[in-house]
């Protein structure tokens, strides 16, 4: 989800010209605040999330996505997960 009119068009064409069938972005009149909300209340509707596999990524960057599956992978071990 990302506000209309509120993104560069540069950030706007990258969200909006993936090619895989299971990535979509929306454009939602309001505010990034908007969009957070409604993101939230998806993810906290368990029947919802369970019923279409309900994932999210919070950057199209990919350095910063692979930063942060270092983070957790590094937390959930720090915390005990399974190996």
């Amino acid at each position: 989800l990302y506000p209309e009119g509120r993104v560069s068009e540069v950030q706007r064409r990258q969200m909006t010209t993936a090619g895989e069938a299971n990535v979509h972005a929306l454009a939602i009149t309001g505010n990034f605040d908007d969009c957070q909300a409604m993101v939230k209340a998806m993810f906290a509707h368990e029947a919802f999330r369970q019923r279409v596999q309900l994932a999210a990524v919070n950057s199209i960057n990919w350095a910063r996505i692979l930063a942060q599956i270092v983070y957790f992978v590094a937390a959930a071990a720090a915390l005990g997960a399974p190996s």
